[in-house]
């Protein structure tokens, strides 16, 4: 029995040892083995030692048999005809030298009987001597003589009787040396660690293939240099073999492994310096069949010495069954196929993440601002509210157009109106309670918990103290959005222009964070009313109805009373409380627009960030599985992953 793996060959090899044998029998065996430190040779050469002690015993007992026999013969006549003739001494005689040619037995007979039927055969197929040596005749014979003076891989020897490995052969598998082969497998190796960060599935698979190819190849030059016997090779090159088919049934293979296989090795600062000798050990990986004789030829050589018949390379491609290269899937060791996993995964969360958050984006937008088809915002809306503001809190004589424009063409002028109105209009829904129903039937209840934004309505309010201030100080200052534009991007070196500034670009991230916060707000309440409408809405949700907002978080809930009117002497008066808080929402983010807060303008653009990033990662995605993305691919475990080779993945017949 031949071992099938490294533990198995060490306890034959224990085993063969062991063996009781003769002092001498014994040191023949303790000679043999020094001759090799692998262990499946040392194997072969105990077996061989064996078989050879044996081979001689036989060879003794078979010439001692006769004689012994006669002996015997002649001792028994002896004793039963001591008194006979001479003459009848003499036919005895004649007859025990006849009978050591008699002593035959069942299978020399059939021997003579099938050699005397063959000779006929052998005349009629014709060649003789010299169709021998030059692969004429007929048979088996004639066709590996044939293949060898067509291939150089086989040496028939003398009549063409004892076909040999040619030492062209030999000089195949020897012909790299260490300085090639090294940084060789060096490149190989980093492109099975790190090709698939790069490549598709099938590139990888074919670069990583011929990288388990290479290496089984160089490593079979040692056995040359022991000689062991063709069945060795033939076992311990299987794999090769393997590889080598998988690699053959691509006719792209060769063009891949050009292409591709420099990119990764420059981006190594070691290798790259060696490119021209890794090129040099690839492309004779990749030309073996274009020397004589082929690796195809030597491999046939093998098999066809080994069994003694002739054997041609369809059919051993055709008993080792090796399947094709995946194209869709990761041929690879599974500690790389986990790498693999754990960033497709990584991707699909980056993607899900993004594509939320693209979608909320798109909801703010269209939720909150009017945007036209360039992608200019309307703030039609402020003439209404500088109406309302005048209306209620300016005499008759400062209401002419003039001041109105006055008023929105002046940064620090607008922004104290805008302010003024969120105190005098809408703060009051968050801070106590609030006048709900109609002018007949109405009651005050809460709709927040209060203190819930104190510290945005301290904010509120210090800024309306110190805008005022300063214009009250500064009543002709002259301050337009040009020139706040450019001394917010730039700076200012004026005091008074830095003064008021400083106030605007507080006034604008006051307007931004307090929007975002009244945001989760309308976020709750809308994703309460669409489970609400799919009939799954459960009764702790139900009951946020009626219930005050004690915290501000993501979480399905309602606007408490949201479908009641308010009650109030503002323009906010009659609406829904739904409508007011989500037209408060839309307010303070304009104004924040208008004041340009970094964080509010940068939401209004990044859908145009996060669509580029997606293009990257659902390519990405494509290039590792194979597939374009969906939510649910992920859903399975991770057993469902494959390898295609074994736990060592170098089995190239596992699938």
């Amino acid at each position: 029995m031949t071992p099938v793996s490294r533990t198995e060959a060490h306890r034959v090899f224990a085993d063969l040892y062991r063996k009781t044998r003769t002092p001498e029998h014994q040191q023949l065996i303790d000679e043999a083995i020094l001759k090799s430190n692998d262990v499946f040779i040392r194997i072969d050469l105990i077996r061989k030692v064996d078989e050879d002690i044996l081979n001689k015993k036989r060879g003794i007992e078979e010439k001692k048999k006769p004689a012994s026999e006669e002996k015997q013969s002649s001792s028994s006549s002896f004793s039963r005809d001591n008194g006979s003739s001479s003459q009848d001494n003499k036919q005895r005689s004649e007859k025990r030298l006849r009978s050591p040619s008699e002593l035959v037995t069942v299978d020399s007979i059939k021997q003579k009987q099938g050699t005397g039927k063959k000779k006929p055969n052998e005349t009629k197929t014709g060649g003789g001597l010299l169709a021998g040596l030059f692969g004429g005749g007929g048979g088996g014979a004639s066709s590996i003589g044939k293949f060898a003076k067509d291939t150089g891989a086989i040496d028939i020897g003398l009549f063409g009787r004892n076909p040999s490995i040619s030492p062209g052969v030999e000089k195949l598998f020897r012909t790299l040396k260490e300085d090639t082969i090294i940084p060789t497998i060096q490149a190989l190796r980093m492109a099975e660690q790190q090709g698939w960060r790069l490549w598709t599935p099938l590139v990888y698979n074919v670069i990583n293939n011929y990288n388990k190819f290479f290496s089984a190849f160089v490593s079979l030059d040692s056995l040359f240099l022991d000689k062991i016997s063709p069945d060795i090779f033939l076992d311990r090159s299987i794999k090769m073999q393997m590889f080598y088919v998988r690699f053959l049934q691509r006719d792209d293979a060769r063009q891949i492994i050009l292409d591709h296989l420099p990119e990764v090795v420059r981006q190594d600062d070691k290798l790259v310096s060696r490119l021209s000798t890794v090129m040099d050990g690839i492309s004779f990986g990749l030309s073996l069949e274009s020397t004589r004789p082929k690796l195809t030829d030597a491999i046939t050589a093998f098999y066809i010495v080994s069994k003694k018949k002739m054997f041609s390379w369809q059919e051993i491609v055709a008993d080792l069954k090796v399947p094709a290269i995946q194209e869709h899937k990761f041929q690879a060791a599974r500690e790389i196929q986990k790498e693999v996993e754990i960033t497709v995964a990584k991707i699909s969360d980056d993607i899900n993440t993004r594509v939320f958050k693209k979608e909320e984006l798109q909801s703010l937008r269209s939720r909150y601002f009017t945007i036209d088809d360039k992608g200019k915002i309307s703030f039609d809306f402020l003439n209404g509210v500088v109406d309302d503001y005048m209306a209620h809190h300016m005499p008759d004589s400062a209401r002419s157009q003039t001041i109105k424009n006055s008023y929105k063409s002046q940064p620090h002028r607008l922004v104290y109106l805008l302010l003024r109105d969120i105190q005098t209009v809408y703060i009051n829904l968050l801070e106590g309670y609030v006048r709900l129903g109609d002018k007949n039937q109405n009651q005050d209840l809460l709709l927040v918990q209060p203190g819930l934004f104190k510290e945005e309505i301290e904010i509120m309010n210090n800024l309306v103290r110190t805008i005022d201030n300063f214009n009250r100080k500064f009543p002709s200052f002259q301050y337009t959005f040009q020139q706040y534009n450019g001394d917010y991007n730039k700076g200012t070196i004026d005091q008074i222009a830095n003064t008021i500034l400083t106030a605007l670009t507080e006034a604008s991230e006051f307007f931004g964070n307090f929007a975002n916060k009244l945001n989760i707000i309308i976020e709750n309440h809308l994703m309460a009313k669409e489970t609400e409408s799919r009939g799954k809405i459960s009764d702790k949700i139900s009951t946020t109805k009626e219930k005050v907002i004690e915290e501000i978080k993501i979480m399905q809930r309602f606007i408490p009373h949201h479908e009641k009117a308010v009650v109030a002497k503002e323009r906010i008066n009659g609406m829904y409380v739904e409508d007011v808080l989500t037209q408060f929402t839309k307010y303070l983010y304009n104004y924040a627009v208008i004041f340009k807060d970094q964080q509010t303008t940068t939401k209004l653009t990044a859908h145009r960030k996060i669509e580029q990033e997606l293009i990257k990662l659902h390519k990405e995605y494509e290039r590792l599985t194979y597939s374009s993305f969906n939510s649910e691919s992920y859903k399975k475990s991770s057993d469902d992953s494959e390898s295609t080779f074994g736990e060592d993945s170098e089995e190239a017949s596992s699938e």
